[in-house]
């Protein structure tokens, strides 16, 4: 096996030894942290002017230039032109009225097309839910049953034309499916939420899917209860209260469901930058020339030290510049 290149082993401890600066700010704030976080800014800023540079101005002088090309050219000519005259200061707002209002209007038609949208179409479903007939639907359907894949979709279309399925287990030990294919439908069954609750493979597609039904329902007592909490022409008192207070309950889930996801995301970061300081993620021949667990033991105790040296050395200074007690 081909063996790893120095200069990689180096950037491999360099990195780690970059956690661990970031990772010492958990014990307040330092040098070593401050180094971590100067360089991940000066790197990505530097990064950004790059890629801003070759994506857009490269690119508008690699070719043959318009008249159109004029506006943009004086829209970053204004930019600059407080550093020649303070007069024409007013002139740089041009160009920053008119990015943000372009990403703005960007981003309002995107929401709206997006997620308004697409909250306005699930709330206006049926609250009756049925199941998914596996001998009728089309392959984009199936794809919503729990555990199929838009690749296990395909091929439960193709098998059903020549063999139509007596059942669900029928269904989902087809002989196109792979093992692992077959595995993965069997972590998912289930009479509550899984795949016997949402799909089906005979009797049509007059079987009601209750779980459909049942968050159907919290979905429209939810998004009733919410709206009528930010609707303040009535005054919220009585009966109009105590439904508004449920819009409370509600509001208070989802940031509760948003900030866990987000917290949760964090630590899977974590542990992903912990294995791959262990050298989860390369093969046993590059991690054993790496010694990722000796880079990390390596760079804590060079940082302790460092912080404790640091430490005295800040109350020596401290105490040199205490001016003496005046004499009594």
């Amino acid at each position: 096996m081909t063996d790893v290149a120095t200069i990689d082993i180096i950037g491999a401890w360099v990195g780690i030894f970059l956690t661990m600066c970031i990772l010492s700010f958990l014990y307040g704030d330092n040098p070593f942290y401050k180094l971590g976080e100067h360089l991940f800014i000066g790197v990505s800023i530097g990064y950004i002017v790059v890629v801003q540079f070759r994506n857009n101005f490269y690119v508008k002088f690699d070719r043959d230039l318009t008249w159109w090309d004029l506006a943009p050219a004086a829209l970053v000519a204004m930019m600059f032109v407080k550093f020649a005259s303070k007069q024409l200061v007013w002139l740089g707002r041009f160009p920053l009225a008119f990015v943000i209002a372009l990403y703005a209007g960007q981003s309002i038609t995107g929401l709206v097309g997006s997620d308004l949208g697409d909250q306005i179409k699930t709330a206006s479903r049926s609250l009756v839910v049925h199941k998914i007939d596996l001998q009728t639907a089309g392959a984009n359907e199936l794809s919503n049953v729990p555990g199929v894949s838009p690749a296990i979709a395909t091929k439960l279309a193709a098998e059903r034309k020549d063999h139509p399925f007596e059942s669900l287990d029928d269904a989902l030990t087809r002989p196109s499916l792979t093992d692992s294919e077959r595995a993965d439908l069997a972590d998912e069954r289930g009479v509550l939420v899984g795949t016997d609750a949402r799909a089906t493979a005979a009797g049509g597609r007059n079987q009601i899917d209750w779980f459909g039904v049942a968050s159907q329902v919290l979905l429209l007592i939810a998004l009733l209860t919410g709206l009528l909490y930010f609707y303040f022409s009535i005054a919220h008192k009585g009966a109009i209260g105590r439904v508004s207070r449920v819009g409370v309950w509600i509001l208070m889930i989802g940031f509760g469901a948003s900030f866990g996801y987000t917290v949760q995301g964090r630590i899977a970061l974590a542990i992903a930058r912990a294995q791959d300081v262990r050298g989860k993620f390369m093969s046993p021949h590059d991690a054993a020339q790496i010694h990722g667990e000796v880079a990390a033991i390596v760079s804590a105790v060079i940082i302790i030290a460092g912080i404790w040296l640091f430490g005295r050395h800040e109350k020596r200074h401290r105490a040199g510049a205490t001016p003496p007690a005046e004499a009594s």
